[in-house]
């Protein structure tokens, strides 16, 4: 679909794109014997990955510039590009998963998930006021340290993963494992329900909220925008080059401009410099509607939001046709307003 001008002239939002690196968990992961980071990667996915992933604040910012809160996508002059499941799913190489994970109100699962990673009883109390309940990020680097000299891979790795859940994957609360966050970390590792599409709609959430407020330090899942945005504007001279976005990212040359710069270059990019199906993207099913929906509705862990695939089939190696009216928009909410933020 080809794009139209809308009022995307004007002044860059001023939005702080938080930065997700942790060098504490970096320094304690460096010991970590080759063994352990294979079973890592075989229950969690390239998620470990999404730690190196030098996200460039100017970048982002001039991303965000060109969301259109309407269509749900991201609209330049000459075509409209989102993010997919599918795209996000290839990307992390999440393991294949038993269900998708759907967000049940007033449980908490912080006492199983204190079992698991053996967090000692005075530590596993929840701390925070109102809605915003979880662990510190620096008791959970303590206890990772403990584990590793201790050898404990196995429960290493589960603290590990619950960690990068709450600061990179769903990272809504600066230095803080929230109980929501620690809610999708046992869905998957005892039920296998897949998080992917979750992460998906926090970040559109975020960034539709974005779009309407500035001065806001919006949270979502940076890395993985970051490279999802960077490979299709900036990969084309690497086809075949490129087989896995997060461990191949440093590959692409890369410069670092201001944000008026990278937004001047977004709009000057057309159909032919563009890169419609990312050189790691391989086509399979996709998904483009649900039952009598038009669109897909996605639950997340912070609301819910309908997102078009008919708008960038061709992002997914389709034939990219016309969408109707009933295509745009549809459901879009918070299940809390103040969750997302900070």
């Amino acid at each position: 679909m080809e794009a139209i001008d809308s009022s995307m002239s004007g002044p860059l939002r001023k939005v702080n794109i938080p930065n997700p690196a942790m060098p504490r968990v970096n320094e304690i992961c460096a010991s970590m014997p080759k063994e352990a980071k294979t079973e890592f990667e075989k229950c969690y996915g390239r998620i470990l990955d999404l730690l190196r992933i030098p996200v460039d604040p100017a970048f982002m910012r001039a991303l965000i510039h060109f969301w259109e809160p309407e269509f749900r996508c991201f609209r330049f002059p000459h075509f409209d590009i989102v993010p997919t499941i599918e795209e996000y799913d290839l990307m992390t190489k999440w393991p294949k998963s038993g269900g998708v994970f759907f967000v049940q109100e007033g449980r908490i699962s912080s006492d199983k998930v204190a079992k698991l990673i053996g967090l000692p009883s005075h530590l596993s109390i929840l701390e925070g006021n109102g809605v915003v309940k979880g662990w510190k990020l620096s008791i959970l680097e303590e206890h990772l340290s403990l584990l590793g000299h201790q050898k404990n891979w196995i429960t290493f790795n589960k603290t590990l993963a619950l960690i990068l859940f709450g600061i990179i994957l769903f990272p809504f609360h600066e230095k803080v494992v929230d109980h929501a966050a620690i809610d999708a970390f046992l869905a998957w590792d005892a039920r296998s329900n897949s998080l992917v599409p979750s992460i998906l709609v926090d970040t559109l959430l975020a960034i539709d909220l974005c779009r309407q407020k500035s001065g806001k330090q919006m949270r979502w899942c940076n890395p993985l925008l970051y490279v999802w945005a960077y490979t299709h504007f900036f990969a084309k001279n690497h086809m075949g080059k490129f087989p896995d976005p997060l461990r191949s990212f440093p590959r692409i040359p890369s410069s670092r401009k201001y944000a008026m710069a990278w937004k001047a270059e977004m709009e000057g990019c057309t159909e032919n410099t563009f890169t419609w199906m990312c050189p790691w993207f391989r086509s399979s099913h996709v998904l483009v509607r649900c039952g009598q929906f038009s669109s897909l509705p996605l639950m997340g862990l912070r609301g819910c939001i309908a997102y078009s695939p008919k708008l960038v089939l061709r992002q997914l190696g389709r034939t990219q046709t016309l969408p109707n009216q009933e295509d745009f928009g549809g459901i879009c909410f918070l299940y809390l307003r103040a969750a997302i933020t900070s």
